[in-house]
């Protein structure tokens, strides 16, 4: 009998089938509507999140140097429209990838590319009360868990990144408390996740006054308004985390490079036009020429943005492409279709 079953990925939002890192829906924004006469306010919101999201900066330097170029926010929205969500009103916007792109471009801006990080949270909660648990996707015990998982949401969002939490059962719990004693518990996550980068928290209630937080941040918050002080500094640290990870993300705009493409396993007119789209969709594409069609395999020379391992990274994290070969000497990368 296994020791530890395979634990199940939850993820808080855009949820893939299988594992991936890329974005379904990048350029797409959904702004809440407080009421009908603010639809204006949420118009310049989305705005702002889809800058961060493109920057991986929620600074808003960028926002600043966009609108002081004498562009409108408007200028780069393809469309809006009004949607309803558990009885709660949003926009919906769709943003306009080329503009932006040709702006950040313009104003030596670095974007961050569709592959995106999965940063994974274990945080451990103890009362005092009841019994010590660990933070899941789908069960709340207190108001707490709940504030800890919108935090997550909204910041998921506005940035563009995946941050999880595991999805326990009991089995699971057990087999935490016991391999923390036997091989660390990082050995026992690296074990059973994919991910790029690793939080964990312990939540402690000490003493009728006090919480201590272990892990990434160590305090201790008196109990008077505990949940409002820890919550402020849980987004700030998540904040500065997600910005010196994303630092490793940046693609330089200012470059361009020439490549030759190949795609594999193309074997119909509707293979070709799907794989042609996925080209065109990703952040770090400028241009594209068809060179000639060889059975089922497709060549392509493409401009990108950025360099050749930009372009790699891209590809590799895409659930739909899978890197056969490349050579960087001479710009060849032959690509295998999955359908």
């Amino acid at each position: 009998m296994r020791l530890i079953k395979q634990f199940i990925f939850c993820l808080i939002i855009f949820s893939n089938t299988c594992f991936g890192k890329e974005f379904d829906k990048l350029f797409v924004v959904f702004e809440p509507i407080i009421n009908s006469s603010q639809i204006e306010k949420s118009i310049n919101n989305s705005f702002n999140t889809m800058i961060y999201r493109l920057s991986g900066s929620n600074t808003p330097s960028n926002i600043w140097k966009i609108i002081n170029e004498g562009n409108s926010r408007k200028d780069y929205i393809k469309s809006y429209s009004i949607k309803n969500f558990d009885e709660k009103s949003f926009l919906e916007v769709s943003f306009n990838k080329d503009k932006l792109i040709k702006t950040f471009n313009k104003l030596s801006i670095p974007v961050i590319g569709n592959s995106r990080p999965v940063i994974l949270f274990l945080i451990k909660i103890d009362t005092g009360i009841n019994e010590p648990y660990y933070l899941t996707d789908s069960t709340v015990q207190s108001s707490l868990d709940f504030s800890i998982k919108n935090v997550l949401k909204n910041i998921s969002s506005s940035r563009g990144i995946f941050l999880e939490l595991p999805e326990l059962d009991l089995v699971d719990v057990t087999n935490l408390s016991n391999y923390k004693k036997v091989i660390g518990l990082k050995d026992l996550v690296d074990e059973n996740y994919s991910y790029n980068d690793f939080i964990e928290l312990n939540i402690v209630k000490t003493g009728i006054n006090s919480w201590q937080i272990t892990g990434e941040i160590n305090i201790t918050i008196s109990n008077e308004n505990f949940p409002d002080l820890f919550i402020d500094e849980f987004v700030k640290y998540v904040n500065q985390s997600i910005n010196n990870f994303l630092n490793t993300f940046m693609i330089d705009t200012s470059k361009t490079e020439l490549l030759n493409i190949s795609i594999n396993n193309i074997s119909s007119f509707e293979d070709y036009k799907y794989s042609k789209k996925i080209l065109e969709d990703l952040i770090v594409f400028k241009d594209i020429d068809v060179n000639k069609f060889d059975n089922d395999k497709v060549f392509y020379q493409l401009n990108v943005y950025g360099e050749f391992q930009s372009f790699l990274k891209e590809i590799s994290e895409n659930n739909f492409f899978k890197i056969e070969s490349f050579n960087k000497e001479t710009s060849d990368i032959n690509i295998i279709y999955l359908k």
